[in-house]
């Protein structure tokens, strides 16, 4: 009799029924994308490469970046093998690099080769972990935005670092959404690009619906996927929409900073151009300068003659020792040098430095010459110049007696006299290219290792953070640092350069480059440039919201620029191979030799002065906050992750329904 009563409780009856709907509903939820052929695995893994590559520079495909990585990480969980999975992972990472990286396989294969392995292991392991979250059903929205950032901020460190494609250089364009850079650095626009990909993978992955007793709902999963992608997304909004409200009430005149550019390709036979050449010709260009107001110039990186600083230009050849000779010509004749006798050197060092009279009166120009060159140039523009340079320097270390001087990348600051009253030199070098490692701690191993670099590449010794370029015109003063080329890529390198004891002592970023590496030309076509130089420009927008300041780009072969401290680009010049002008810019105004024509009327882009800014960033201040608590957080996961083995038998997310009735 109780029996007969329970059958037939209505209430019991409907929760039955409901029940075994939602049975039914579970069996018949499928995959919405059930791919499981190994092929399926492998052309989600090309779409995704393919996907990303697009949303970089040149071809600023930026809204891609936000579903780039979606087929890649549903090709890990979609009922292949683990090992198939992962390694088609891996191979996605290496297929991406290689392409992306190109240019750099005709300066060194096997530094190419080496690099592009390298680079790929970091998707291996970003495969392994977010796999194995993707097993425990972990919303992707918060574990591949971790994952991922982390990994870029590890790649920025090890091995020197390689900060190249980060997710967030996808969005340089997005003005607005960037402005948070100043706070978490570029690290935060990372996050908030691999968050919307997670997201859509969560909802992808699973259901959009389950059934409730109220009806059909979002699931959890999908809802809180959404809801986080929609809170950070206005909050970016908002706060880049606030930071650049106010920057016309923070902002002040600066100075007007002209701009010289050039095209000598350099290539492993050595550059297009001989010295004298290449310093006639930006001689020639700063002379359109004059009467154009300009409070500064700018040269790109190595167009001076090597070792036009005070510490040679001071050298006296008929009183140096024999072994400081021998290394010192070295560093400026080649290797070559050490087989000449000790007089026919100091003859040869005597006319490099201090010029040699000739016969008749005629006098052969030296170093000296060539500063007081500089030094005339500045007298005439009305305000200093600053180019970059080779510079020889005594070593206050030497390992042997080869090593009593060396060279650096520097950047020289030239005003009324002819010695330069400022050097900055490098500091951050690039590995296996400016300096091969273990010089000193493994002689040994350093030497099998430069086998491997190409001997036109100068072995360069790091320089030292210094004191920032002063820059004061009537009544008005300023502060520049010049990070040189790759350096600048670095955002803890610029960060040092800006601020000093939690106070800001830089207004203006300087960036001398030189990117005559990367053109190309087929049989005797005009040389071309790579993807390179726009990928490297776009760095500098992140570098100026940073650290709220200006970026000026002096650029040979590249693209010269002004960029003002939100990251937006107010001028640019882009020289063209098949354009035998040589162009010079004052920062707004472009100008061609023999003053602008017609065709150059549209050249007036903005204002000349640039604006500096007198904010300080939280970033300036506190670093990589926010990628280290992110890294922090990171390792914390893969260590659960990895050490707690999902269930063998547990269904992929791709297979499990969703059964939320909650």
């Amino acid at each position: 009799m109780a029996r007969r009563r329970h059958a037939m409780n209505p209430a019991k009856l409907r929760a039955d029924a409901e029940a075994l709907e939602r049975q039914e509903t579970g069996a018949r939820s499928r995959p919405r994308l059930a791919m499981r052929p190994r092929p399926a695995v492998v052309l989600l893994n090309l779409l995704a490469v393919t996907l990303l590559s697009v949303s970089f520079a040149p071809f600023d495909g930026w809204f891609l970046a936000y579903v780039a990585l979606v087929p890649w990480v549903l090709a890990l969980d979609c009922g292949c093998s683990r090992r198939w999975e992962v390694f088609w992972a891996w191979m996605g990472g290496l297929l991406f690099w290689a392409a992306g990286l190109y240019w750099l396989w005709w300066i060194t294969l096997v530094g190419y080769a080496a690099l592009v392995v390298y680079l790929s292991a970091y998707w291996l392991l970003a495969a392994v972990v977010v796999r194995a979250a993707m097993r425990r059903r972990l919303p992707m929205w918060l574990v591949l935005p971790v994952v991922w950032t982390a990994l870029e901020y590890a790649r920025a460190y090890v091995i020197s670092g390689f900060p190249w494609f980060f997710l967030a250089h996808s969005q340089w364009s997005r003005t607005v959404l960037i402005q948070v850079a100043d706070l978490t650095g570029q690290y935060g626009v990372s996050f908030f690009v691999a968050m919307v990909n997670g997201a859509v993978v969560d909802v992808l992955a699973s259901p959009l619906l389950a059934l409730r007793p109220q009806g059909r709902r979002l699931t959890g999963r999908a809802m809180a996927a959404v809801a986080a992608v929609l809170v950070a997304t206005g909050g970016l909004l908002g706060y880049g929409w606030w930071r650049l409200a106010e920057y016309e009430r923070r902002t002040s005149p600066g100075p007007v900073v002209g701009i010289v550019q050039h095209a000598f390709p350099i290539s492993l036979s050595g550059r297009g151009a001989t010295g004298e050449k290449i310093l006639a010709d930006h001689v020639a260009s700063t002379r359109n300068l004059f009467g154009a107001g300009c409070d500064l110039v700018l040269w790109p990186e190595t167009m001076l003659p090597r070792g036009l600083n005070p510490d040679l230009l001071d050298v006296d050849p008929a009183v140096l020792p024999a072994d400081e000779l021998r290394s010192l010509a070295e560093h400026l004749f080649g290797p070559d040098a050490r087989k000449y006798d000790e007089p026919i050197l100091r003859s040869a060092m005597q006319r490099y430095v201090h010029g040699l009279v000739l016969p008749g009166g005629a006098r052969q120009e030296g170093l000296r010459d060539d500063a007081e060159e500089m030094a005339e140039l500045s007298r005439k523009l009305g305000c200093p110049i600053l180019a970059g340079g080779a510079t020889v320097h005594r070593n206050l270390a030497p390992v042997g007696d080869a090593d009593r001087w060396v060279t650096r990348n520097s950047a020289l600051w030239f005003g009324d006299d002819w010695r330069a009253s400022a050097v900055y030199s490098k500091t951050h070098l690039v590995p296996f290219s400016e300096y091969v490692p273990f010089k000193k701690s493994w002689p040994a191993l350093h030497k099998a290792l430069r086998w491997f670099v190409p001997p036109v590449m100068d072995q360069l010794d790091p320089g030292r953070i210094a004191a920032p370029f002063a820059l004061a015109r009537e009544g008005k003063s300023w502060r520049l640092a010049s990070p040189i080329c790759y350096e600048g890529t670095f955002a803890r390198v610029c960060r040092r350069m800006v601020v000093s004891d939690g106070a800001k002592r830089v207004d203006i970023l300087a960036n001398l480059s030189n990117d005559g590496w990367f053109v190309y030309h087929v049989g005797d076509g005009p040389y071309r440039g790579s993807t390179e130089h726009p990928q490297h420009l776009a760095q500098y927008c992140f570098r100026a919201v940073e650290n709220r300041v200006p970026v000026l780009r002096a650029v040979n072969t590249g693209i010269s620029a002004s960029i003002d401290s939100c990251g937006r680009i107010r001028s640019a010049v882009e020289f063209r191979f098949d354009d035998y002008r040589k162009r010079s810019m004052v920062v707004g105004t472009l100008l061609l030799d023999g003053g602008p024509g017609e065709e150059d009327a549209r050249a007036l882009l903005h204002g000349p002065q640039v604006l500096v800014d007198s904010r300080i960033s939280v970033y300036s201040l506190a670093g990589d906050v926010f990628a280290m608590a992110v890294s922090v957080a990171a390792l914390g996961l893969a260590a659960v992750l990895l050490w707690r083995r999902a269930p063998a038998n547990r269904p992929t997310v791709a297979q499990q329904p969703e059964n939320d009735s909650r």
